[in-house]
């Protein structure tokens, strides 16, 4: 019986060493094994309510209610962050260059912190320049935490500080409409963009034939 005992737990030892080897080699990396689920939001509400001022990587003060009228792409990430980060960043450099072309200069993007210690402006304009994404649509921006969790809520991503200094956090690239409330969400990464550029090329012409129709109406007068 107690060979049979031993026998029974070598087994059992043997199957959980893929496990084990899975654990060890993930322990401490910043993968997608952190991520933490993107909670559910309001999407009629306004992130553009919140009062909150930014400092962006060209060293401007920026309310995110300033891009009020225009379709907005928001990502929060940290500078840190070395795998996961850059692919949202990527995931929202495809929804952006999905937009036709004639349409793109009407969008804008914005990468948030969570990390405000380490992304400083002269930070995050590196950052950019590294990515080739310091262009007049988009801002990396980095604020008070209180401002961070505040947005972070807001948008409905979850994240947290771990004790070696990197964030689990929620793997989301949200949509804002032209009030700043929720139009679209890509949950996870690598996700598809049609829906996305979809939602913005929509709005964004007709806010064009909008705007046509009333120049017409008022040259005819």
């Amino acid at each position: 019986m107690k060979t049979m005992i031993k026998i029974f737990t070598a087994l059992l030892l043997l199957a959980m060493l893929p496990s084990l080897a899975y654990t060890q080699h993930h322990h401490g990396n910043h993968s997608n094994s952190n991520a933490l689920d993107a909670m559910d939001i309001q999407t009629d509400y306004s992130v553009y309510h919140s009062t909150a001022v930014w400092t962006s990587h060209r060293n401007e003060e920026i309310r995110l209610s300033e891009f009020a009228g225009k379709p907005v792409i928001v990502v929060m990430v940290y500078g840190n962050c070395t795998q996961v980060c850059p692919i949202l960043v990527r995931d929202a450099k495809r929804v952006f260059e999905g937009v036709d072309e004639e349409l793109q200069s009407e969008v804008r993007v914005a990468v948030v912190t969570f990390d405000p210690e380490n992304d400083t402006p002269e930070r995050w304009m590196e950052y950019a320049e590294q990515y080739e994404l310091n262009i007049p649509q988009w801002h990396f921006l980095t604020g008070s935490q209180a401002h961070i969790r505040e947005l972070a809520m807001l948008l409905g991503v979850e994240y947290i500080r771990k004790s070696d200094g990197h964030f689990a956090h929620s793997n989301l690239v949200s949509i804002l409409d032209e009030k700043g409330a929720i139009a679209e969400r890509m949950i996870g990464l690598n996700q598809p963009v049609d829906a996305a550029v979809t939602s913005i090329e929509s709005r964004l012409r007709k806010e064009m034939t909008t705007s046509n129709e009333f120049t017409n109406q008022h040259n005819h007068r």
